[in-house]
């Protein structure tokens, strides 16, 4: 398999998995239509930790595809076999998103549902990570158009999902929307202009 072929793969899972997020949640249904505006608005504001779910997801898989097709276009120019193993070990974690954001929807007043959704981020955080690793510690994959403070960046975008994501595991027993808001800091922070930059001046970092 080529990357052109890998990529293509890994486009069409994302496409998939975004549009799965959508398919369990149902249009409220009623014995007789229409349905008044009260009726109408109960029913939406039940469903309303699966809609929470949705969009909390839908921007997260949007933020791992952004980081996933920069990591190809920026450090991947070549694939292996051990590559194509970790891309599609990653893959397989993004597609159990729509079931673990699915689960908090339903269980919304369970913290296990939030630790395995946290759980689900984390390893497919991780995972992402050690394609990054793997693609410019290897010998075999070219990685030559990327710059060291490319990298250095790219390290940090990356580490902070798993990181926030092993937080929020830990606070969910005692906050549910505290943990909800460290599952999605890495959305914020890769959205917010400059915000690499603020962690670079704020710490002393070292990105040359």
């Amino acid at each position: 398999m080529d990357k052109s072929r890998l990529e293509a793969l890994s486009d069409g899972i994302f496409a998939f998995v975004l549009t799965l997020l959508i398919v369990d949640i149902k249009v409220p249904e009623f014995a007789h239509m229409p349905a008044s505006n009260m009726e109408l608005w109960h029913a939406l504001i039940s469903i309303a930790p699966l809609l929470m779910s949705y969009f909390v997801s839908f921007f997260v898989i949007t933020m791992f595809y952004l980081s996933h097709s920069g990591l190809f276009s920026l450090f991947i120019k070549n694939v292996n076999y051990t590559l194509i193993n970790l891309n599609l070990l990653y893959l397989c974690s993004i597609a159990f998103i729509p079931f673990s954001a699915h689960l908090i929807g339903v269980h919304s007043g369970t913290e296990l549902a939030y630790v395995l959704y946290g759980l689900n981020l984390f390893i497919t955080g991780l995972l992402s990570l050690c394609l990054l690793k793997y693609a410019v510690y290897s010998k075999e994959i070219d990685t030559s158009d990327a710059s060291p403070r490319l990298f250095k960046q790219a390290h940090i975008r990356l580490s902070i999902t798993p990181f926030f994501s092993l937080i929020g595991m830990g606070i969910v027993f005692f906050s549910v929307p505290l943990a909800l808001v460290f599952f999605a800091f890495p959305i914020i922070f890769n959205v917010i202009p400059g915000s690499l930059n603020f962690l670079e001046k704020r710490f002393n970092l070292n990105l040359e």
